[in-house]
């Protein structure tokens, strides 16, 4: 890793206060935790809380970064607590006193606020991203969300609907002993569950979010807070405005901090100024901020598929085999690959052969990283017969480098004999593309990226997210994939007792997917941390779970005076 380690920052007569700015991806507005997806986490982090969390590092090769601490919960439980039972599947958490929401009366954090966001992270209209996670791994929770679903094909949609169902049924396995203390039973003892619970949809909820339908503008509109900020205004898709929370108490949050009075969010491509005054792009490899340090290796963990093609394959087109092998001979990676490294400068690419990248569990250090062979695919369509039809509509997001790379790919495509369109959208549209290809025009082919979730045994935030056929909603499995013998080798890897056998499993499945061209693999990019010093921004530091994101509650814009 030839990252070098982040040092404290000089002391300085700036005091506390001023406006922090930050560019922030439209789909990750703070806004309900309840549906947004894991890539939101630094921005909700501002506002929620959850279970456990995670600490910045001024060195991101301190293995305690990548650890989860406790948060809401005194404790993380452990065996050497008390609080995880002997068979790894019982955790008792007890609630940290002193976290309170942000109304009128201030009223405390309860465990009962733990189980009303389990429940909510499984509601019908839109239910968290990172739902399939849980529904594999939590007792009940996966029937729970089926029989809710079920139940909303024949009730309406409003929240007085959606909130009566949600508090007349439980979570078996999700229950309060009492105000202060939460039990959580698993169906199988998991490596990273605990990870899990610092995802946004492990946020506690407060009874006053039963009033709107999860992300709804209204539920924006509303949100009650129990971080250090919240919500004071939004326009959806354009800006967000968080001020310092009264009901925030800093001695009962250990890993948070308030330094700017406000916290405004543009919302955009990610692209934004590099020099704009008090500003932070929170994510600097989208902007390709020379500032930014890339942590390079084949140890470092966070590297992602960034891009792949995912081919939806409930379109007849990919019936024959053949013809989704000539899609992964066509595409020359390698230029690809050049194309990031003059729009990503400094940021180390690799040409990708394997579903999960390097510095995630089930990553295979054989990568084989073929690039294309238009003549070979030609010859694979000959063989299958493929006539030219329509073209193929490959969509693609119209933020970062989303464009560029799909008219790459449609050009490789259409010369090896599979005419392709690029069709851009913009992040929402192509978000709801990707969940619902029917209900939007339909669509052959997307340009995609996946990041990991956490960064410690997360080989299902690849495999499984991507590959499992579940009726489960959530998951990244948009091209509708299924395989008994993939999905086979993912339960096996979530029974694995241990580390190198879930790994073993999480790899054949991946291999096995690849070879079936459910996806095909372009590029493996290097995590990006956090600029050292944006002009005018004292106090920055990353979050590596959160793909090396800064800590906005610790950014300390300049003030004057």
């Amino acid at each position: 890793m030839t990252v070098a380690p982040y040092r404290p920052e000089p002391a300085t007569a700036r005091r506390r206060g001023g406006v922090l700015r930050v560019v922030a991806p439209t789909d990750a507005a703070p806004l309900d935790p309840s549906c947004a997806p894991a890539s939101a986490a630094p921005f909700v982090r501002l506002h929620t809380r959850q279970l456990v969390t995670w600490q910045t590092a001024r060195d991101v090769r301190d293995w305690q970064a990548v650890t989860p601490v406790p948060d809401l919960a005194l404790e993380v439980p452990s065996t050497w607590n008390a609080g995880l039972g002997a068979s790894h599947r019982s955790y008792v958490f007890h609630m940290r006193p002193g976290v309170r929401w942000d109304t009128p009366d201030r009223r405390p954090v309860t465990a009962h606020d733990v189980v009303r966001g389990f429940k909510r992270m499984c509601n019908p209209v839109r239910p968290s991203p990172s739902l399939a996670y849980f529904a594999s791994t939590v007792r009940g929770l996966a029937g729970f969300a089926a029989a809710w679903a079920a139940e909303a094909t024949h009730r309406a949609g409003d929240a007085g609907t959606l909130a009566a169902y949600q508090n007349a049924h439980e979570i078996p396995g999700v229950f309060a002993l009492d105000d202060e203390t939460l039990v959580i039973e698993l169906a199988r003892p998991a490596l990273d569950f605990v990870h899990m619970l610092a995802l946004p949809a492990a946020s506690a909820v407060p009874v006053e979010h039963d009033a709107f339908v999860p992300g709804s503008p209204e539920a924006a509109a509303h949100l009650r807070a129990n971080g250090p900020y919240r919500v004071r205004r939004h326009r959806p898709g354009e800006w967000v405005e968080l001020v310092r929370n009264p009901a925030w108490e800093p001695a009962a949050d250990p890993y948070r901090r308030a330094e700017a009075d406000r916290v405004e969010l543009r919302l955009s491509d990610g692209a934004g100024r590099a020099d704009a005054p008090a500003e932070v792009p929170v994510a600097p490899a989208v902007g390709g901020l020379p500032a930014a340090e890339p942590v390079d290796g084949d140890d470092a963990l966070g590297w992602s598929l960034d891009p792949y093609l995912l081919l939806n394959l409930r379109d007849p087109v990919w019936a024959d085999p053949r013809v989704r092998q000539a899609v992964a001979l066509a595409v020359d990676k390698a230029a690809v690959a050049e194309l990031y490294r003059r729009h990503r400068p400094g940021v180390p690419v690799r040409v990708a052969g394997s579903l999960i990248p390097p510095g995630n569990a089930g990553h295979d250090p054989a990568d084989p990283r073929p690039t294309g062979d238009p003549a070979r695919a030609r010859d694979l369509l000959a063989s299958a017969g493929h006539a030219d039809g329509a073209p193929l509509v490959l969509i693609h997001p119209q933020s970062g480098l989303g464009p560029e790379v799909a008219h790459a790919c449609a050009a490789d495509l259409t010369r090896a004999g599979l005419p392709t369109r690029a069709v851009g959208l913009a992040d929402a549209a192509y978000a709801q593309a990707l969940r619902a290809p029917a209900a939007s025009g339909g669509w052959q082919l997307a340009v995609a990226a996946r990041v990991p979730d956490w960064l410690e045994h997360n080989g299902r935030v690849f495999a499984q997210a991507m590959l499992q056929a579940t009726p489960v909603p959530g998951g990244a499995n948009h091209g509708g994939y299924a395989a008994p013998e993939v999905d086979a080798l993912i339960e096996r890897a979530l029974d694995a007792a241990e580390p190198w056998r879930a790994d073993a499993a999480w790899r054949a499945a991946a291999e096995r997917a690849v070879a079936d061209v459910a996806v095909v693999p372009i590029l493996h990019r290097a995590p990006v941390a956090a600029p050292r010093r944006p002009d005018r921004v004292d106090g920055i530091a990353p979050l590596p779970p959160q793909g090396y994101a800064v800590d906005l509650t610790a950014a300390r814009p300049e003030v004057d005076g």
